[in-house]
C-alpha cells in the first residue's frame, strides 16, 4: 500500500509540473506588446520575411496571424540575429516562416494535421508556443530561395533532414544552414530541415497575440 501510495505521489508530481509548465499567458484588455518577448525586425537586418501563416499559403490555406511579425525571447532573438549575421557573412539572406506561435493557433494546427511528428500536440506545448524556436531557410543576396529539397511544411520523409534522395546541391544547402544555426545556439529538428529550437532557457506556453497596429 505505501508502494502504490509513492507511486501516486511521483505521477502528481509529474503532471502538476506538466500543468506549470503549460499555464497560458493571454492579454489582458489593452495590451498591445507582448510582454517578455522581443520582436525581430526582419527589413533592417535584411531578412527576407515569409511569414507562413500570416498569409494563405500554408498548408492549412487559412490566415492564422494577424500580421508578419517575428517575436521570440529575448535570448531566442538574439540567437537568430546572430544566425543572420553569419549567413550574410557568407553572402546570403535568412529566410523567416514562423516565429513565436499562440497555441491558440496550435490546436487548430494539430486538428489539421493531428500528427505529432509534425505538429506537436498542444497539451505538450511547441517550442514556437514558448518564443523558442523559429522556422527558417536561406536565400542568395537577391532573395532567391536555396535549393533545399524539398518545399517548407512538406509532411512528408523529404522533409527529413537526413532524407538520401536529394542532389548534392540540396544536401549542402540544408548542411550550410544547420551550421548556421548550431553556431548561433539553436538545435535541429531532425524530420524538419527548417525547424530549430533554442533550448538554453525554458519558457512557458504563452496565448498573447500581437497587434498590427503599433
Amino acid at each position: 500500500m505505501k508502494e502504490i501510495t509513492a507511486i501516486l505521489f511521483m505521477m502528481g508530481l509529474l503532471f502538476s509540473s506538466q500543468d506549470r509548465q503549460l499555464k497560458i499567458v493571454n492579454n489582458q484588455p489593452g495590451d498591445s506588446l507582448l510582454v517578455g518577448f522581443k520582436e525581430v525586425n526582419m527589413d533592417s537586418l535584411n531578412m527576407l520575411n515569409r511569414m507562413a501563416y500570416a498569409d494563405t499559403a500554408n498548408f492549412m490555406h487559412q490566415k492564422v496571424y494577424p500580421c508578419a511579425r517575428c517575436f521570440l525571447r529575448p535570448e531566442a532573438a538574439q540567437a537568430l540575429e546572430k544566425a543572420n549575421e553569419i549567413a550574410q557573412d557568407k553572402g546570403y539572406r535568412m529566410v523567416v516562416y514562423d516565429c513565436y506561435r499562440p497555441i491558440t493557433i496550435q490546436y487548430k494546427m494539430f486538428e489539421i494535421v493531428g500528427n505529432p511528428e509534425w505538429v506537436a500536440r498542444p497539451t505538450k506545448g511547441s517550442n514556437h508556443n514558448r518564443g523558442a524556436a523559429v522556422d527558417v531557410s536561406l536565400s542568395d543576396e537577391n532573395g532567391n530561395l536555396l535549393d533545399m529539397g524539398g518545399a517548407f511544411d512538406d509532411f512528408s520523409e523529404v522533409s527529413h533532414y537526413s532524407y538520401s534522395n536529394l542532389n548534392k546541391e540540396a544536401k549542402a544547402n540544408r548542411k550550410l544552414l544547420r551550421n548556421i544555426m548550431v553556431r548561433a545556439g539553436f538545435i535541429p529538428y531532425e524530420s524538419e530541415w527548417w525547424h530549430f529550437d533554442f533550448k538554453q532557457k525554458r519558457y512557458p506556453a504563452s496565448g498573447l497575440v500581437w497587434s498590427c497596429n503599433d
